[in-house]
Order: C-alpha cells, then sequence, then structure tokens
C-alpha cells in the first residue's frame, strides 16, 4: 500500500488474518472499529478536516446551497407529523420558512388558527445543542401532549410532557427511549420503549429493549416494566428482539402486543390480552399470529383483528381473525393477492376498509372494499406514492395523501364518495420543474428480469450519451424507493442539466416478497448487478457515458454503490455512499447486528459466510486499480451504521487507488444516521453530492 499524490491523513493499520471455512482474510484496518483508539479518532478527525478543505474549494457549491435555500424559502412553511384525536383536535409540527427546525402547533380543528405550543429552541438552551422534535402523540382527549426531542442525529430520545389547559411542560423529563409512545385509554399514561444503553458505539446499544408504563407525575427514574424478556420469559425473547404494543381506540377492549425477532425475522409475532391488564400489573399476553404467519401490523376492531400477510401470497393478502375464536388458519380473506401489483398499505375505518396497490414500486392505485369486491377510487392525477390515514374502525374519516417524481404532496380528504383537498400547507411553484419528463422503463438485467429504472430529465434533450446522470439505488430490507416531491434538492440535479434515475432494483420491496427474496444473502448480487444493468441500458440508449456517470446510495445501499464500483470501476466516474456498509462481514460486530444479519447473512454459517465475503466492497478493493472518484460520508453519532464501517472502506480505498481521481471521506461529529438532522445539514449534505459529482463530471454549476 502506498501515499497516493492526494496526501490523505494516512490510517493506522494493524492487520488481522482470519480462516472463514477455509478462506484466509486479511483486515488491514481491524483496528479502525476501536473508536476509542487515539490514534483511530485522530485520524477520523484529520479526514474530517481533510473532506471540508475539499467542500470548501469546489466551484459552484455555495451557489447550489444558495438554490436549495430558495427553494425552500419559496413554501411559506411546511408540517409533519400530523396527528388528529376523536374529536378533531389537530396536533402537528410545522418547519417555518428559513427555520432550522420544526415547532409543534395546535389547531382546536383542522379549520381553526394555529398555535404555537412548543418550540425546541427551549429545550436545556444550557447545551447550546441543536434540538428537534422526533415525534409528537397527544393523548386520546388532547389533554396531555408528549413531545419527543432528540438531537445530533442520535436517534435516542428524551419525552417531556405538555399540560394543554397550562400550555406548559411537566417537570418530568424521560429520558432513555424511542420515539414510539401509546397511551392508555384514561389518558392519565402511556407506555413506551426504554433502552437500557444509549451509548451509540457499545455492543449493548439496541439490546434488552423493554416497554414500560409511565403515569402522569411518576418518577420516571422507576421503571414501571409490564413486557420484556424477563416479565415474560415464557415467550423466549431475546436480548435483541423488539417488543412493542398497539392500542388503536381508548373504547377498545384488547390491545396488541409484538415481538420481532431482531436477526431472523422481518415479520412480528402478534398477541394480545385485555386493556385491563394492560395498565395493571404484568399482562397476560395470548398468542394471534406467530411468526411464521407472516403478517404485517394490523389493526383492530372490537374483537376482530385485520392484517396484511404474505404467506401464500407474495404480493400480500388483507385477512382477518377473531381474537380468541379463531386459529390463523381459519382467518376470513378480505383483499387477496395480485400477480402484476403488491399490496402497500391500508387503513380501516366505519365505511370499510381502504387499501393501495403499486405496481413496479412507482404506479400506485387506490380502492376500497365495497360488500367483499375491490373498487377502485380513481384520483385527480396519478400517483407515485399513496400514504392513507385515518381515526380507525369507529370514524368514517379518512386522508389520502398522494405524491409522484414531479407532483408535491396533495392531502384529500374522501367524503361522501369525493376526493376534497385538504392540505395542511400552501404549495409553492417551482417553474424550473415544468419542462421536466419522467420516464419509467423496465430493464433486462443479467439473468433476464427486468428491472424497473425511473429516469427524470428536462424534456427535448439530446441523446447524445454526454448528459452528467446519477442513478440512485438502495435494494435492502424489503424497502422500496417510492416516488416523492418531498426532496426537492434531488430535482436540482436536473435543472443544472443532469439525468437522474432510481433504479429500483432486486433486495428492495417495489415488485413485493418475491423481489426482496431475490436481493438477499445468496441472491444478493442480483442487487448491484442489476444496478449495473440499468448503467449499461442508459448508457447504450444514450443518455450518457461512463466519463458522465455517477451513482449513490445510503446505508445498506452502500452495499450496493461498493459492489457497483469494485465489480465494474470502469462504468462509473463518481460514486457516492452516505453513512454506507462497506464491510458486510463484520456487520455482525455491530452494536445493532439483527438487519445486516437478517438481510445479509451471518459468518457462523459457511454458505451465508461466502455470500458475505461476495457482497462485502470493503474486502473486493484490489491494489492499482483504477477507481471512480469517491465520496464516503459518516455520522459520528449513528446508531445504525458504525463509522468504521465506511471509515475502513475509505482507508482501503485511499491506499489502494491508482486513478488520479480523490477519494473524500467526510466525517461529521454533528449527525447520526440523517435522521433528526436540522436544515442546514440537510442541504450541506445534498449541496456537498451534487457539487461533487458535477466537478468530477466536468459539469459547470449556473
Amino acid at each position: 500500500m502506498q501515499q497516493t499524490k492526494f496526501n490523505y491523513p494516512i490510517a493506522p493499520s494493524k492487520p488481522v488474518t482470519e480462516d472463514y471455512f477455509g478462506t484466509k482474510i486479511t483486515d488491514h484496518y481491524r483496528n479502525l472499529e476501536n473508536l476509542k483508539d487515539p490514534a483511530v479518532q485522530t485520524w477520523f478527525k484529520a479526514q474530517g478536516v481533510y473532506a471540508a478543505n475539499i467542500f470548501d474549494n469546489i466551484p459552484g457549491r455555495d451557489t447550489l446551497i444558495k438554490k436549495m435555500e430558495d427553494f425552500r424559502q419559496r413554501k411559506a412553511y411546511f408540517v409533519s407529523h400530523n396527528k388528529v384525536t376523536r374529536d378533531d383536535q389537530c396536533f402537528f409540527l410545522k418547519k417555518q420558512k428559513g427555520a432550522e427546525t420544526a415547532q409543534v402547533f395546535y389547531r382546536k380543528n383542522e379549520q381553526s388558527e394555529d398555535e404555537l405550543l412548543y418550540d425546541p429552541k427551549d429545550y436545556k438552551p444550557e447545551t447550546q445543542r441543536n434540538y428537534v422534535v422526533s415525534n409528537i402523540v397527544p393523548s386520546w382527549d388532547g389533554r396531555y401532549l408528549v413531545i419527543a426531542i432528540t438531537h445530533s442525529g442520535l436517534e435516542i430520545v428524551e419525552l417531556i410532557i405538555l399540560d394543554m389547559n397550562t400550555r406548559k411542560v411537566l417537570p418530568q423529563i424521560i429520558t432513555h427511549c424511542f420515539s414510539n409512545v401509546t397511551w392508555f385509554p384514561n389518558n392519565n399514561g402511556f407506555a413506551y420503549l426504554h433502552r437500557p444503553e444509549i451509548d451509540v458505539n457499545s455492543p449493548d446499544l439496541w439490546k434488552d429493549l423493554k416497554m414500560v408504563r409511565y403515569h402522569i407525575g411518576d418518577d420516571p427514574k422507576d421503571l414501571n416494566v409490564f413486557f420484556s424478556k424477563d416479565t415474560h420469559p415464557q415467550l423466549e425473547i431475546g436480548s435483541s428482539d423488539f417488543v412493542s404494543i398497539r392500542l388503536f381506540d381508548p373504547l377498545d377492549q384488547y390491545i396488541v402486543g409484538h415481538i420481532m425477532k431482531n436477526s431472523s425475522s422481518k415479520k412480528p409475532a402478534a398477541y394480545y390480552t385485555t386493556v385491563d391488564e394492560l395498565t395493571h400489573g404484568i399482562p397476560n399476553w395470548k398468542p394471534l399470529l406467530t411468526a411464521d404467519d407472516q403478517a404485517g401490523y394490523g389493526v383492530l376492531l372490537n374483537d376482530t383483528y385485520v392484517y396484511p400477510t404474505i404467506k401464500n401470497a407474495l404480493n400480500g393478502q388483507i385477512r382477518s381473525i377473531t381474537l380468541g375464536k379463531e386459529s390463523p388458519r381459519a382467518s376470513t380473506l378480505l383483499v387477496d393477492t395480485k400477480v402484476d401489483a403488491k399490496i402497500d398499505n391500508f387503513a380501516l375505518t366505519s365505511e370499510g376498509l381502504y387499501f393501495t396497490r403499486v405496481k413496479n414500486g412507482v404506479e400506485s392505485k387506490l380502492y376500497q372494499l365495497i360488500e367483499g369486491k375491490e373498487v377502485e377510487i380513481p384520483l385527480p392525477k396519478p400517483a407515485g406514492t399513496i400514504w392513507l390515514t385515518s381515526k380507525g374502525g369507529r370514524y368514517a374519516d379518512i386522508w389520502i395523501t398522494t405524491t409522484g417524481w414531479l407532483n408535491a404532496e396533495t392531502r384529500y380528504k374522501y367524503t361522501n364518495k369525493q376526493l376534497i383537498e385538504a392540505n395542511l400547507y400552501p404549495s409553492a411553484k417551482y417553474p424550473e420543474f415544468e419542462d421536466f419528463v419522467v420516464k419509467e422503463v423496465l430493464v433486462k438485467s443479467h439473468d433476464g428480469e427486468e428491472v424497473p429504472l425511473s429516469i427524470i430529465h428536462k424534456k427535448g434533450i439530446e441523446l447524445n450519451g454526454q448528459h452528467p446522470t446519477m442513478l440512485f439505488g438502495y435494494g435492502a430490507h424489503n424497502i422500496s424507493m417510492k416516488p416523492g416531491f418531498g426532496s426537492i434538492t434531488r430535482l436540482l440535479w436536473v435543472a443544472q442539466g443532469g439525468i437522474f434515475c432510481v433504479a429500483h432494483v432486486r433486495g428492495g420491496g417495489e415488485k413485493g416478497e418475491a423481489w426482496y427474496q431475490a436481493g438477499r444473502k445468496t441472491n444478493k448480487p442480483n442487487t448491484w448487478k442489476d444496478f449495473i444493468a440499468c448503467t449499461e441500458y442508459l448508457i447504450n440508449e444514450n443518455y450518457t457515458c461512463s466519463e458522465k456517470m455517477a451513482i449513490a446510495g445510503g446505508s445498506s445501499g452502500g452495499i450496493l454503490v461498493g459492489r457497483a464500483m469494485t465489480e465494474r470501476p470502469d462504468l462509473y466516474a463518481v460514486a457516492i455512499s452516505t453513512v454506507g456498509v462497506m464491510n458486510t462481514l463484520r456487520l455482525e460486530n455491530s452494536p445493532n447486528p439483527g438487519p445486516g444479519i437478517r438481510d445479509n447473512g451471518i459468518s457462523t454459517d459457511p454458505i451465508e459466510c461466502a455470500a458475505l465475503i461476495e457482497m462485502d466492497a470493503y474486502l473486493q478493493l484490489q491494489e492499482g486499480v483504477k477507481y471512480p472518484a469517491t465520496f464516503l460520508t459518516v455520522g459520528m453519532n449513528d446508531p445504525r451504521v458504525p463509522a468504521w464501517q465506511p471509515g475502513k472502506f475509505a482507508a482501503k480505498l485511499q491506499a489502494y487507488n491508482a486513478s488520479n481521481k480523490p477519494s473524500v471521506f467526510s466525517v461529521d461529529y454533528e449527525s447520526g444516521h440523517g435522521h433528526g438532522n436540522i436544515e442546514s445539514q440537510i442541504l450541506k449534505r445534498f449541496a456537498n453530492m451534487f457539487s461533487f459529482a458535477f466537478w468530477q463530471l466536468n459539469h459547470p454549476i449556473t
């Protein structure tokens, strides 16, 4: 290994050689996994300084930030986390024009004036941290409001309680929490998920989680645990498993609990108990559905549980079961599966069941179940993505939110068989995007499978193979890359003369459960081979060429980007991985190993171990190869992907790369996985990505 002309900070190297079922592997930067080592800390900090100096001098970067700020300023405000009580009180987050963070607001009903309830700037001002509100949960009657607060991307929240009678925050602060809260029917207390460990680098960060009962006025330090591996040993809850509860209405007699086997199953086992047992003592959970029933999270009405399932139905079914009276085998089929579109989400109302189907991850349609038949509800315009929100099965109210690659979010209330616009914030105008077009195509992959590819560009462009093109992908955890207008900053790439594309590769959820299974563990190569096929399509169709081709992905999408650039470095000029998984063989040694083991495999199994090695971008780096210009990021407060995952890849790439293109590793000590960032951090992240890519593609920013 040798230092290149770029004079990168040199990473300390202490090689470790291990035998994996007859394959000897030398890990040259195993020591970087010890983030407490002073030499390792020094290297990460030096990389952060090095990257900052690079970006401060990239031509046009500040221009991109100003354009993004202008886009954001055109909205008077932005509303999220809207929570409507049974008597139509509205609690929501509103980010004002130019604000770094959202504030908590209230309306007595949807037609009332907005009232500011809480500004996170008022939380612990002495710490001088940028606190953000990650969730709000009102009590059923609106008397109290739980506000979940975090900072620096930690995702570890503290809960405060606002008394709506006095409009003042109660003195008790509940720490060591997740954002999810479930109020009890009497409105005097709630349940929350407690995490004993909050050090993001601790191996115990995601272990021994427990549901805690809290009543207004109690001392938060006195944990009243009612659902955990210790309270219910008969349920065989593992140290890394997730427990949760769901109460759907204060009039319900029953409550549903879930246990998610963190490393082995994407679907939880479901149980139920009475509300009375929940609020007093340790509940006696009765079985409802097992993990083998492959059921998702459902909704309850009286004693009927309505739930989605993929068992024997890879594109999903919706079924119902009566608590205590039927086995899953006797459940009732409500909505059957279809070959060409998967069931995406559903909502239950007193007017019946509403649900959506999505084709290829990009074409969504809305349906209502009427007398056992699916009836499509026409939408005013085609939708790439649809969200459904209802009060529950005892109420007629339902809201439908639609969006697409070029269509802003539009919220409707469906009443009297009519969709009536019910937007919570005024729309903004973006004339820059009016001449954009979207093409949805199917690309044949290496094995003949057809991969959906979304292409966004200016109308009437000449297909001369010279357009700077960014191809984005993910392909993991059964998650779909859904069309959405929320991140309008991505369209700035197109406004600058580029082409922006999304490859819906295997491993994601765009085409149902089979699509997911075809891109995990031993099938994982399909993920990056699909990505490579989409790249070749764009080149063969003269949208772009390899010298103008950039790829990007984040988190588990780092596997996709890393393996595409290591398998076909000749195809790409730029590769960008944000908080990416780059060293899959070692991911099981992270604080949160479960999702990686479930999706990628475990090294103690010989077959899965071989698959982990094959998908490991860090191990696939070869000395003397000319790799693309590469930009990697890490948030040092990331509770999901530890900093050493992209760190090891950056160190090895900088040492091995034979090209004259830079490998930049941006280290941020005030962020995590991307959740809970303040506005300026979000804009800076996109500006860094785009300006780096445009710089390396020799495309001017105007």
